[in-house]
């Protein structure tokens, strides 16, 4: 019956040429018509086959990346790729791209979830100023420590919410970082991220090791009016669709091994989509038209310290310090490097390492070669499966992986 069809087609065609015209452009645009149908997808699959997933491309490059890549399941390695460009009316464009992501797959965030700590610190220093309160980044801040039996054991210690934030991203500060938690307040932080969209990211505990990990910060700004929360905490247990939860066979306590996995139920949690997402709206909020409560100065502000490097500004302070080097706080593209070499390369980032968990989610761009991308990426390392005892390759496998990944993609772009 086609091929009936098509010889009818055709003796029409021929035999009225003359007569009737308008039937020969009829029937050559449908003849059109089913070429373009056909060809269309050949050509998306021929794209697609001419444009690779450019993570893979760099695994390809590198024998050590491909190494990693054999046993890519054990590492539970998760990456988010963006490249920036711009259209032909010079606006920015993202083109996305992934390998092994699953945001129902559980890692531990560690310190990368500091980078939305700050966010909506700066956030609710907004709300407060809105209602009048007399406080800013730079203004004096005193801090009164209060422990488990209500006594007070540091008292009237001064600074600002700018040092505070400034040694988060130059060192990832534990102390600092659970201040700003108690200013902020888990359930402000954890109903604001979910009503941001950010809903797989939510807050459970402070951080470890901190000698006053127990005790609550009350905050009181230079008029003495406190100003950190008071709320009672509502813990937050991740949902039954979330895998992965428990960790290692083994797990040390207390100088002891305990046969039993670490289970992370009711520990802080992110996934790598919003840790992307989130790097996004801070360098480019009028392109993911940002819902975030900042002004021009607090993007200008996260994006200044997310960039610095250890000894930078305020850093100066932390030199001679042999726990930090210059690239401390830079997994991508500095690795284990502790003298620099490239400073034209900006890495805007936060990164997170625990149990045997390391994690790196920037914004990196060189402003002389105008190369920029967003890259996001996480690794477990626990090769005796126990949690908790610090060994971890971390050095051996870990940070080599993030760095050696970083320049990869970015070699790929400056070529």
């Amino acid at each position: 019956m086609v091929r009936h069809f098509i010889e009818t087609n055709t003796i029409i065609y021929k035999t009225t040429y003359e007569k009737t015209p308008h039937l020969r452009g009829f029937f050559i645009f449908d003849i059109m018509r089913n070429i373009v149908v056909f060809i269309i997808p050949l050509l998306l699959i021929a794209s697609c086959s001419f444009n690779p997933n450019p993570i893979r491309s760099a695994f390809k490059k590198d024998d050590f990346l491909r190494s990693i890549l054999k046993d890519k399941d054990k590492y539970e390695i998760q990456i988010l790729y963006t490249e920036v460009s711009k259209n032909t009316l010079g606006q920015t464009e993202f083109s996305d791209f992934q390998f092994q992501l699953n945001d129902q797959k559980y890692f531990y965030p560690a310190s990368t979830i500091k980078l939305p700590i700050t966010v909506m610190t700066l956030s609710k220093i907004n709300e407060l100023r809105a209602a009048d309160s007399n406080i800013s980044l730079k203004s004096k801040i005193n801090l009164s420590l209060i422990n488990n039996k209500k006594e007070i054991i540091v008292k009237d210690s001064v600074t600002s919410f700018q040092n505070l934030i400034a040694d988060v991203f130059l060192v990832s500060d534990n102390s600092a970082s659970n201040v700003l938690i108690d200013f902020i307040g888990y359930n402000y932080f954890n109903s604001s991220m979910s009503n941001l969209g950010f809903e797989n990211t939510y807050l459970n505990h402070k951080f470890n090791p901190d000698p006053f990990v127990d005790s609550t910060w009350i905050i009181t700004n230079i008029d003495n009016d406190t100003i950190s929360s008071n709320e009672n905490k509502i813990t937050i247990s991740a949902g039954s669709d979330i895998s992965n939860l428990k960790k290692g066979n083994k797990r040390f306590i207390n100088g002891e091994i305990i046969n039993e996995p670490l289970d992370f139920i009711y520990k802080n949690r992110s996934s790598l989509t919003d840790m992307h997402n989130i790097i996004k709206n801070l360098i480019y909020p009028e392109v993911t038209l940002s819902k975030f409560n900042l002004n021009v100065e607090d993007y200008d502000f996260l994006r200044y310290w997310m960039s610095r490097f250890t000894f930078e500004d305020l850093g100066a302070k932390f030199i001679g310090d042999d726990q930090f080097f210059n690239s401390y706080n830079k997994f991508f593209i500095h690795g284990m490097d502790t003298i620099l070499n490239n400073t034209d390369i900006r890495v805007y980032n936060k990164i997170g390492q625990a149990y045997g968990t390391s994690t790196d989610s920037a914004f990196i761009k060189n402003y002389k070669e105008d190369v920029e991308f967003f890259l996001t990426a996480t690794i477990y390392t626990n090769e005796n499966k126990v949690i908790n005892d610090n060994i971890y390759e971390y050095k051996e496998t870990a940070i080599p992986f993030l760095s050696k990944l970083s320049k990869a993609i970015y070699k790929d772009l400056s070529d």
